[in-house]
């Protein structure tokens, strides 16, 4: 496989295959990298937009959502005696994407309909940038990178966004992710631009996790196919499973759910390796955290982070009525299941 690089610029929707982007001969072999687990910067907290110390939510609005189109931040709520996190969020939340992503020429928060939300320092700077990736619609496969101001909004988006390939991200039978979360540097090779993870496949050629490195500028990725990674339950049916992910003192982690069956599960200190050869693996600690969670029952959006600073990964399950709910996870064993507590629901809207 080689790899892809390209100068940042600002592309179309779709790109005729007479525009494609140019194929450069692939990067040198390199060593594998030193797994060192990728860790959060001291006195950051990930997903945390305006600095107060706790994550905030981001989620798209539009259709079968329970909000307005748009892009909807909540921000955490800050325990008054214990200075941490609740899981709870201040609500009404509020649309940061009234204006539209900055490429389609509309400025409609329409936009963002059909969107995945995902928050990082995809700019490379300290504040938290919003990557809208589209696994669907007219711009499948693709997406935008719109620079996060520091306070829990955007820029101006005709100002500052960059968009995201959809060349950068197939795989080798030009499918796209059905799915795609922060991989942070869990590589071990870091500048600060997180890299992506993804769920990518189809029937005939079955459904597999990628890994997108960072190269060298926000919105270029090149991918690492995780051909030998198999589900938490040990298959290989990729297509079933919901991701989340976050970034610990403990190094990133990925929060895995079967809506089907109800299965969760958390993979801690996850690490990948690069083989050089367009393929690469993942090391980590699995945990069950429970079998029956919401089994059956629909979620916009799964969003993982620390929520009360406990250092394990929590959970917000936001759902088609516009509502979310905080799901608390503690007492972490690998024979038994988690302590999981879920917080009282709150309407967004």
């Amino acid at each position: 496989m080689k790899h892809l690089s390209a100068r940042r610029r600002l592309l179309a929707w779709t790109v005729p295959a007479t525009l494609a982007l140019a194929v450069v001969p692939a990067l040198p072999a390199q060593a594998a990298p030193v797994n060192t687990p990728s860790t959060a910067v001291a006195g950051t907290v990930d997903k945390d937009l305006n600095g107060d110390g706790v994550p905030d939510l981001v989620t798209a609005g539009g259709t079968t959502t329970g909000l307005d189109s748009g892009v909807w931040t909540a921000r955490g709520r800050i325990n008054a005696t214990t200075g941490v996190g609740t899981g709870r969020v201040k609500v009404p939340a509020v649309n940061i994407g009234i204006y539209g992503n900055g490429v389609t020429g509309n400025e409609s928060p329409a936009d963002f309909d059909g969107a995945q939300m995902i928050t990082g320092t995809f700019w490379g700077t300290a504040n938290q940038d919003f990557l809208a990736y589209y696994p669907g619609g007219n711009n499948a496969g693709g997406g935008v990178i719109i620079k996060g101001v520091g306070d829990g909004t955007m820029a101006k988006p005709y100002n500052a966004n960059v968009s995201l390939a959809r060349e950068f991200l197939a795989d080798d039978h030009d499918n796209s992710p059905i799915q795609l979360v922060s991989g942070y540097v869990a590589d071990g090779v870091g500048d600060y631009i997180p890299d992506l993870i993804g769920i990518v496949g189809d029937t005939t050629n079955g459904y597999r996790l990628s890994y997108y490195p960072s190269v060298w500028a926000a919105g270029l990725y090149y991918r690492v196919a995780l051909n030998t990674t198999a589900t938490p339950t040990g298959g290989s049916d990729w297509q079933n499973w919901t991701l989340a992910s976050t970034e610990l003192a403990s190094g990133v982690a990925l929060v895995l759910r079967n809506a089907t069956t109800g299965d969760l599960y958390l993979w801690q200190g996850v690490t990948m390796t690069d083989n050089g050869d367009g393929t690469g693996a993942l090391a980590y600690t699995q945990y069950r955290l429970a079998s029956g969670w919401n089994t059956g029952v629909a979620v916009s959006s799964l969003i993982a982070a620390d929520l009360n600073a406990d250092g394990v990964a929590d959970l917000w399950a936001v759902f088609p009525d516009g509502s979310v709910r905080a799901y608390l996870i503690s007492n972490l064993s690998v024979s038994k299941p988690a302590k999981i507590r879920a917080i009282q629901s709150q309407q967004l809207g």
